[in-house]
C-alpha cells in the first residue's frame, strides 16, 4: 500500500483499533495513529470529546490537526497511515479542511456493527462506557441512513475477527468506494 491514508471510524465498540492494528500487520511501512491517545496528551484541562463546550471543541480540533501532522510526516517518508478516530458530523469537515495537503489519497471507512455487537465489545474493556456507545451508535446510524458519512460504511456485525474486517476495509480502498480525498495536485 503506497502512501495511502485510511481513516477508520465508527462508534465506540466498533473495533476500530483492532482493525487498524490488523491493517498495519499486513504492510512493511504503515503507522497507526490513534487519535484517542493524542487527545490524552492534554494533561491539565482535559475535556472528554463529547463535552459540549469551547475547550472540548478546541481539543477535538487540536487532536485532528496533530493526527494529520503526524500523517503528513509519515507520508513524506513514504509510509502509509491508518488513523483511528470517531469521526462524524462537523468532525468530517475538519478532516476535509486539514487533510487536503497530505500528498496521498485519503480513504474513510466507517465500521458500523449492530448496537448489540458494539455493547458486547465495550463490555470487554477495562473502561466500559455503555451510555456513550449507545449515543454514538445512534449518531452514526442516523448519518449512515442519511447518506452523510463519507467513504464506505461496513456493517461488521457478522465479522468473526479483526482480520476479516481488515480484508473488507482493504477491498473498499481497492475498489474506490472509500475514497474521501484523491490527493491529486498535492
Amino acid at each position: 500500500m503506497a502512501q495511502q491514508v485510511i481513516v477508520v471510524t465508527g462508534p465506540a465498540g466498533a473495533g476500530k483499533s483492532s482493525v487498524a492494528e490488523a491493517l498495519c500487520e499486513r504492510f512493511d511501512r504503515m503507522l497507526h495513529v490513534d487519535v484517542d491517545v493524542l487527545r490524552h496528551f492534554v494533561r491539565a484541562g482535559y475535556r472528554h470529546p463529547w463535552a459540549e463546550d469551547a475547550q472540548s471543541a478546541e481539543q477535538r480540533e487540536l487532536a485532528v490537526r496533530n493526527a494529520l501532522a503526524i500523517t503528513r510526516e509519515a507520508v513524506s517518508s513514504r509510509y502509509a497511515v491508518v488513523i483511528d478516530d470517531i469521526v462524524y458530523g462537523p468532525v468530517v469537515d475538519m478532516y476535509r479542511m486539514f487533510a487536503g495537503d497530505l500528498g496521498a489519497p485519503v480513504h474513510f471507512v466507517t465500521l458500523l456493527p449492530s448496537i448489540d455487537v458494539a455493547l458486547d465489545r465495550d463490555r470487554g474493556r477495562s473502561a466500559s462506557i455503555p451510555d456513550r456507545v449507545q449515543a454514538l451508535h445512534i449518531e452514526f446510524m442516523r448519518e449512515a441512513q442519511a447518506g452523510s458519512l463519507p467513504g464506505a460504511v461496513i456493517d461488521t456485525s457478522n465479522d468473526t475477527n479483526a482480520q476479516m474486517t481488515a480484508d473488507r476495509v482493504q477491498n473498499a480502498v481497492a475498489n474506490g468506494s472509500a475514497l474521501f480525498l484523491d490527493g491529486v495536485g498535492v
